[in-house]
């Protein structure tokens, strides 16, 4: 069962048909939820934005799986999430996007995540985490859902299964994992996790510089599988991604996750090649932001993960119309040689951007106005945030992108 997934087309069928019929691939709900078991649905209500941008978990289909959930017997069903929006607090976000107004129609309870107390998971086979601190609710279930949305990551090329399990991680882990190698921190999230089902909402899908700011793609797919790595494999290849490119996947696999090899996973419904689509990739253009400089270095390796991010919090700082009060501030990312930096304007600012920069950082934090923000890469929620404290600037209340994430 665990090297299957599924790839269901919605085409005329409701919502509720086309997942039932994905899991049915796998032999129904009823293979994972027995009666009695109490049931924890992990959607991705990562920000108050919307299912129709291929942002969030649709109230569709976590609809259709309290349902069958319920009708394979569930004694209890409840939706927790742990969002990244900590300004905002997840309760607050269930209600914009009407999970509250679910949850009461379908008798489910809603938890927040970051609110419900934690437990530190040491494990072994860990490949970059010493420890990982999780929501306690994840061991009060006896079956676990993930129901990810199909979308492109600055820092992991694609999310699915693996990265939205974040969401089930301390406020302080949500952030670490961006101080160390996020490829390699969710593989250890997943080691650290009890076995779960994922079920992919690809209704509509986001590419282009996910996993908020992208474009919608209609793909009107819902996937199911008991393997995250073969899930997260085949809808890389749906996407147009090769899973042997993608670091946390070679990482996943290594870690006896499952296989990510094409001939190794039976793909059932739809094929792949019907139903592709090549996504724009979340590597963001190298805009020009008026009044700051940027100077970022070429790596041996593609990576633009602090660039996303720049881009991400420089964006929501332009959209709020604070840009101009950050005239005269630079950045470095990428790299750490100083031939490549001309001196540091008057009054402005330098910041140093991710883990590359750390040298640099390290033989000129003697400087008035230097800067280090630690990750790889660090969120686009720290990065605004540290942007703004250095230039008294707030966000105002109406901005609600910033996240980690």
């Amino acid at each position: 069962m665990g090297q299957r997934v599924a790839v269901v087309k919605k085409g005329k069928k409701t919502v509720l048909e086309t997942v039932r019929e994905a899991i049915g691939f796998l032999g129904g709900i009823q293979a994972f939820v027995k009666p009695g078991q109490k049931v924890m649905l992990k959607p991705n209500c990562t920000g108050p934005l919307s299912s129709e941008d291929g942002a969030v978990t649709s109230n569709e289909v976590l609809e259709s799986l309290i349902i069958l959930a319920r009708d394979a017997g569930a004694a209890q069903v409840d939706i927790v999430e742990g969002s990244g929006a900590f300004h905002l607090g997840t309760m607050r976000i269930f209600r914009a996007l009407g999970v509250d107004a679910l949850a009461r129609r379908q008798n489910a309870r809603l938890y927040d995540a970051n609110e419900a107390g934690f437990t530190v998971v040491r494990n072994k086979d860990f490949i970059m985490m010493d420890e990982i601190e999780i929501s306690k609710m994840v061991w009060q279930y006896d079956v676990i859902i993930n129901i990810p949305v199909m979308k492109t990551h600055p820092l992991t090329e694609i999310t699915v299964a693996y990265k939205n399990m974040n969401g089930l991680l301390s406020p302080r882990d949500k952030r670490r994992f961006h101080d160390y190698n996020m490829r390699k921190a969710i593989v250890d999230l997943t080691t650290a996790l009890p076995p779960y089902l994922t079920v992919v909402d690809g209704l509509t899908a986001m590419e282009g510089l996910g996993p908020l700011e992208g474009t919608p793609v209609d793909m009107g797919l819902v996937m199911a599988g008991a393997s995250p790595a073969a899930v997260d494999a085949t809808a890389a290849r749906i996407m147009g991604f090769l899973p042997e490119k993608l670091e946390y996947l070679r990482e996943a696999e290594k870690a006896g996750h499952g296989s990510i090899r094409e001939e190794d996973i039976e793909i059932l419904g739809e094929a792949i090649r019907d139903v592709a689509y090549t996504f724009k990739t979340a590597e963001p253009g190298k805009q020009q932001y008026e009044g700051i400089s940027v100077f970022e270095l070429e790596m041996p390796e593609r990576c633009y993960g602090c660039r996303a991010v720049m881009a991400i919090a420089l964006t929501r700082i332009r959209e709020a119309g604070h840009l101009p009060g950050f005239r005269g501030m630079q950045i470095l990312m990428n790299g750490d040689d100083p031939e490549k930096l001309p001196p540091l304007g008057e009054g402005g600012h330098l910041f140093c951007i991710g883990n590359c920069t750390r040298n640099y950082y390290e033989k000129h934090k003697g400087r008035e106005n230097v800067h280090f923000i630690m990750g790889c890469a660090p969120s686009g929620l720290t990065t605004e945030e540290a942007f703004r404290e250095c230039y008294g600037i707030s966000r105002p209340d109406r901005h609600v992108r910033g996240h980690v994430d």
